[in-house]
């Protein structure tokens, strides 16, 4: 009896059909997911599927890291509408790697087609998405660890900075500080700038006005505390956002008193950002973009302070500059080469312009 084989055609018509079967099946295993012949897709190195409390949109890329090695650099922004050259040179930063954008409530595609598309970075991303953490304890998902782990260039959206500093687990934060360890750029706006200060106003019991933390300085609402976020640029520095739009001059005076009280020495720093504004930091230089006529405010305070519950603030040495759009300088601040600087002081709860000059600060 004849046997079928790639040389013999005489078999019976079963082994022929039964051949005709195994070469259809080694080419359907060898055919790629678009049904090309080829290996199979390489699925190992895609991050894995979100667990419950969080949700993952926007532009997916090939899902594969990229790889790319991004420039560190630093864009603070004080909320209302983006500054799209900030935003840009943010984009930009990844170098043509993964961008990640965390927040824990919002649009899961706004930033993703605005990072991605509308600003046409050069070099474009490998891919743009949106994590949200809607239940924010549930940050230490490996799905977020994962592209919180493999992204060049990492966004803080606004909300309630609570559900960064307070909420979201230790993992989280220590892939936030495993990305600035490897030169990846950092970014935010309103809550997410508020958060990557070396202190915060963390909004623990929620907000407070410039009014009620000058009553007060040490009642619980005016609740502030160290990110293990923070970003190496602002060391010495709390950042406040919305800042004119919501006059939160006073309240951020209150924020640089108690953190010079639990430093026990100064100066320290505050950095006020208006909507529309934005901070550039990278390399040892500061650059100040705006969409309007707002503007960037920061505040050199070394003291004393007077700092006791139920008694209104009193705080002495404090020197304020505004920076306009279009500020350049070197970073740290050189607040001893600063022009129009002002003294101010805070009396009883009360901010004052003093009239007398000082000696400019190192």
């Amino acid at each position: 009896m004849a046997t079928a084989g790639f040389g013999n055609t005489k078999g019976s018509p079963a082994a022929v059909r039964g051949l005709v079967m195994v070469l259809l099946a080694i080419l359907i295993g060898c055919a790629g997911v678009d049904g090309q012949i080829g290996p199979e897709p390489d699925t190992a190195n895609r991050c894995p599927e979100p667990g419950a409390g969080i949700q993952i949109g926007g532009d997916f890329g090939s899902g594969t890291d990229t790889e790319r090695t991004p420039v560190r650099r630093l864009v603070l922004m004080g909320g209302g509408r983006e500054e799209d050259q900030a935003a840009q040179h943010f984009v930009e930063a990844a170098a043509g790697g993964d961008v990640v954008v965390l927040r824990a409530s919002g649009s899961l595609t706004s930033y993703p087609d605005y990072f991605g598309t509308s600003l046409a970075p050069v070099p474009a991303p490998s891919s743009v998405v949106t994590v949200r953490t809607t239940s924010p304890e549930s940050g230490a998902d490996p799905a977020v660890l994962c592209r919180a782990g493999r992204a060049e260039a990492l966004w803080l959206a606004g909300g309630n900075q609570w559900n960064y500093l307070g909420r979201w687990p230790s993992e989280l934060h220590d892939s936030l500080a495993a990305a600035v360890a490897r030169g990846a750029a950092i970014g935010g706006t309103s809550a997410g700038a508020v958060s990557l200060g070396e202190i915060a106003f963390d909004a623990r019991h929620g907000t407070v006005t410039s009014s009620e933390a000058l009553a007060n300085p040490l009642h619980r609402d005016v609740s502030v505390s160290r990110p293990t976020i923070a970003q190496p640029e602002l060391a010495g520095t709390i950042v406040d956002s919305h800042f004119m739009e919501r006059s939160r001059e006073g309240r951020l005076l209150v924020f640089l008193a108690r953190f010079l009280a639990e430093r026990g020495e100064g100066p320290v720093v505050g950095l006020g950002l208006d909507e529309g504004v934005a901070v550039l930091i990278e390399a040892g230089a500061y650059r100040v973009t705006s969409v309007d006529a707002g503007a960037a405010w920061l505040y050199h305070v070394s003291g004393p302070a007077t700092l006791e519950n139920g008694t209104p603030l009193s705080l002495d040495r404090i020197r304020r500059v505004r920076l306009p759009a279009g500020s350049t300088g070197g970073w740290p601040f050189h607040f001893g080469d600063a022009d129009g600087a002002e003294l101010l002081r805070v009396e009883a709860g009360v901010v004052r312009v003093s009239a007398q000059s000082a000696d400019k600060p190192s």
